[in-house]
């Protein structure tokens, strides 16, 4: 037997309860357990050290369902969603689509939006930090015409129709009861990354919009010309405060008349 089709094979039954017929043929444990007492082990630490993986990174998820459902629906998952990663921390990407489409989860509506801000929050938790551009640089080309900012790696602008900041600052509290929390109204969030810590930050549906839009490539003219009524020169100069705060600001680049 060839080693890829050796290591296709155990893959195979390590995924399943109980070895199959060819691998019994083909395949020799080392020590006193039977293959099928072999594969026993395997399949129990594979699914445990995946759904630890998992709890690891979907705390808040774990904690709006419950031990219960959410080892249920982990079991699931890794079924359908084996990892092809050697680093545990990469599993999950696919997480909260699974959870939008889950029997077992679809009345909580607020879960795959939950799911999907925690695995960007880890993302940006294992993101390089950036050093952002200095304040005193930003200030000098702020006075340009018109200009395009450029934003650190470690920034994303996350938007829900249900308060998932809440529901996920309740994550490491006792399981009890999510309807207690106010989460049915949309939310906007600036999640960044700033000297090995990463911070949340709660915005008005204007500055996420301004935001997504200069992220996305817009010069300032453009992004703050939509909002022109609506924006007084004090709340625009205190986005910009804002963005130098957060140290989000990594290069400006002033555009030609």
């Amino acid at each position: 037997m060839k080693l890829n089709e050796a290591q296709s094979l155990f893959k195979k039954n390590l995924l399943s309860a109980q070895a199959d017929p060819k691998a019994v043929e083909s395949l020799k444990p080392i020590g006193k357990l039977s293959l099928e007492q072999a594969f026993e082990v395997y399949h129990r630490g594979y699914f445990a050290r995946l759904t630890e993986a998992l709890s690891k990174t979907f705390r808040a998820v774990r904690w709006a369902l419950g031990e219960e459902l959410f080892r249920h629906v982990a079991r699931r998952y890794i079924e359908a969603q084996p990892s092809i990663s050697y680093d545990l921390s990469d599993y999950g990407e696919t997480f909260p689509e699974f959870l939008k489409s889950s029997q077992s989860t679809r009345g909580i509506v607020f879960l795959y939006d939950l799911a999907r801000f925690e695995w960007t929050f880890k993302n940006m938790y294992h993101a390089a930090s950036s050093e952002p551009l200095p304040v005193e640089r930003i200030r000098e080309l702020l006075h340009s015409e018109d200009f395009k900012i450029q934003f650190i790696e470690a920034f994303e602008i996350f938007e829900s129709p249900y308060a998932i900041f809440d529901l996920w600052s309740h994550r490491k509290e006792p399981p009890y009861q999510f309807e207690d929390i106010n989460w049915n109204h949309p939310e906007c969030l600036m999640i960044y990354k700033k000297q090995k810590k990463v911070y949340v930050q709660r915005l008005d549906a204007i500055e996420a919009q301004i935001l997504t839009e200069l992220k996305e490539g817009s010069a300032v003219a453009s992004a703050l010309a939509d909002f022109s009524s609506l924006l007084t020169p004090d709340k625009i100069a205190q986005l910009f405060q804002m963005m130098m705060r957060a140290g989000i600001i990594e290069d400006i680049l002033v555009l030609e008349n």
